[in-house]
């Protein structure tokens, strides 16, 4: 080959690798500035609490949310409406043993984006339909549910509301689907979870 040709085509060839390279943004999200709350109810009231990620990246293209992974750390489940340390620390110790979430035997669990739809309704503040598949005690299902999802400057930002269905993970404690007569200490079968994530600027995968 022609050196000349040789030296006009490497730096092309360069410069279109970094371009496939760079075209996706795989960014971690902020631990740190990232909240997620969760409320359960029962027939007599409620209960709310927080719990943390153990990590969590995001690949953005164009702006846009392609996919990602949140990993949750079942172990940090914590009660926040109990004022006595002895029963907060009670529903806490519930809540991981095996009539719910079994963090023993299943210490994470795990939401796998697979992709974003965009939304355009005035009325709500939520611009973007998530689709994923959430893994909590080793059952995977899929799941979508609408996000606000704004840009500052390099960082990204997720908030949103999402209701779990508890019994299709295989968490049945005093739901009314498998019984019936559970009377006045049923448990809902759905759980919401609030969270507002944020990237780290910058940062690859």
């Amino acid at each position: 080959m022609n050196l000349l040709v040789m030296m006009v085509k490497i730096p092309i060839m360069a410069a279109v690798f970094l371009v496939c390279l760079f075209a996706d943004d795989t960014l971690w999200i902020d631990l740190d500035n990232t909240q997620i709350n969760w409320v359960g109810r029962k027939i007599t009231g409620d209960h709310t609490g927080t719990m943390n990620l153990s990590k969590g990246w995001v690949i953005i293209e164009n702006d846009t949310l392609k996919s990602g992974l949140l990993v949750f750390d079942m172990n940090s489940i914590t009660n926040t409406d109990i004022e006595s340390p002895k029963w907060k620390l009670k529903l806490e110790n519930h809540l991981k043993n095996e009539d719910f979430f079994a963090v023993d035997s299943f210490s994470q669990a795990t939401l796998k984006i697979n992709g974003g739809q965009t939304l355009s309704n005035e009325d709500s503040v939520n611009n973007l339909q998530i689709m994923a598949d959430l893994t909590i005690r080793s059952f995977t299902e899929g799941i979508s549910f609408p996000i606000a999802f704004q840009t500052s400057g390099r960082i990204f930002s997720a908030k949103g509301n999402v209701d779990i269905d508890r019994t299709v993970y295989g968490i049945q404690y005093k739901s009314v689907k498998y019984f019936p007569n559970v009377g006045d200490k049923l448990i809902d079968n759905f759980f919401s979870v609030q969270f507002i994530l944020n990237t780290k600027t910058n940062e690859k995968k």
